[in-house]
């Protein structure tokens, strides 16, 4: 028998995580024709995206409370709709799905849900961050070998992909990070070059190191990282634009530089912005190729080993997040 179960909910838009949400018990429900009920084991935390919800500022959505949170789930079938084919109950499955992700059980279309063989972190930070780094490196950036490809944020939980797709591609990869701690992982997910900006000056090494500039810059912290990137572009280099953690929740800066095209122009470079609900088309078959990799041993999938568990964590466990201090996929365990 199907029992009652609890959920975040977005109560007041305050702009802030812990003070814009509660936990509510919600009725329980029977998956209708072509859905299944999941009891979700673990979800994403994506603190900039959650906390932007809380202030009704993501532009394709309209919040008005209550409103349900979180994106990324994975767990297992427990039961099923009718007109239902290739699902079982015990099945794994993840779901990337608005609302899906902050609560104990979800019904989900089919349609939308990846088989996986267990419902672990690993695989859930695969499906979502992992398919993201392989639809903009290879969809947006249009990634070759040979290339020379700096990352911000390389030690984060798109960050880490971004480093291990562009040196399988046979690339030179440049991994920004804050700690030297982090530096240490990323040497050993295969980075050539690592800098730590709190401690090296990224537009010196970029000058001094790589004269002839960046095919690729890959970019989710703006400011003075996107400053720096668009200034150290190669002939047709590529810079990729995947989110401002650096001032996502500050007014808009005007900045006293000239016009990017100044910038752009004689290099025939560009400047590409990627947010993957954006490119729905790529996902399946990306879906199908990382996890592959993954199952074969050939990619590594990084999990930020500081343990979140239950709904009450899911504050803290954003908080964690915005204030750097992750290395890999922040996780909440449901």
């Amino acid at each position: 028998m199907l029992q009652p179960y609890r959920k975040i909910v977005i109560q007041k838009l305050t702009g802030e995580f812990r003070s814009s949400t509660g936990i509510v018990n919600t009725p329980a429900a029977s998956p209708g024709p072509g859905e299944v009920l999941i009891r979700n084991r673990y979800a994403g935390v994506n603190a900039i995206f959650d906390q932007n919800l809380c202030r009704n500022t993501i532009r394709y959505v309209d919040v008005v409370p209550p409103y349900d949170m979180g994106v990324e789930a994975i767990g297992e079938v427990v039961a099923i709709g009718e007109r239902v084919d290739g699902f079982r109950v015990g099945d794994a499955v993840a779901n990337v799905k608005l609302g899906g992700g902050y609560r104990e059980y979800q019904i989900a279309s089919v349609g939308r849900l990846v088989r996986v063989r267990e419902a672990s972190p690993e695989i859930l930070s695969l499906i979502a961050s992992g398919v993201s780094a392989m639809v903009a490196l290879e969809r947006i950036a249009d990634m070759k070998s040979g290339e020379t490809i700096a990352v911000s944020a390389a030690a984060g939980g798109l960050g880490q992909f971004v480093v291990q797709l562009a040196k399988r591609a046979g690339n030179h990869v440049i991994a920004l990070t804050s700690s030297d701690e982090k530096a240490g992982v990323l040497r050993e997910l295969g980075a050539d070059r690592v800098v730590n900006y709190r401690t090296e000056s990224l537009t010196e090494v970029l000058a001094r190191e790589y004269p002839r500039g960046l095919d690729i810059a890959y970019d989710s912290v703006g400011g003075p990282i996107f400053d720096a990137f668009l200034d150290h572009l190669a002939m047709y280099g590529r810079l990729i634009v995947s989110g401002h953690t650096s001032d996502f929740d500050k007014p808009v800066e005007d900045v006293p530089h000239p016009r990017a095209y100044h910038k752009l122009y004689w290099k025939s470079a560009s400047i590409r912005a990627f947010q993957n609900p954006a490119f729905p088309q790529y996902f399946d078959d990306a879906a199908r190729r990382i996890l592959d990799l993954y199952y074969r041993g050939e990619l590594r999938a990084l999990v930020d080993p500081t343990p979140f568990v239950g709904l009450e964590s899911a504050a803290d466990a954003v908080e964690y997040l915005l204030a750097g201090r992750n290395a890999g996929k922040v996780v909440l365990k449901l």
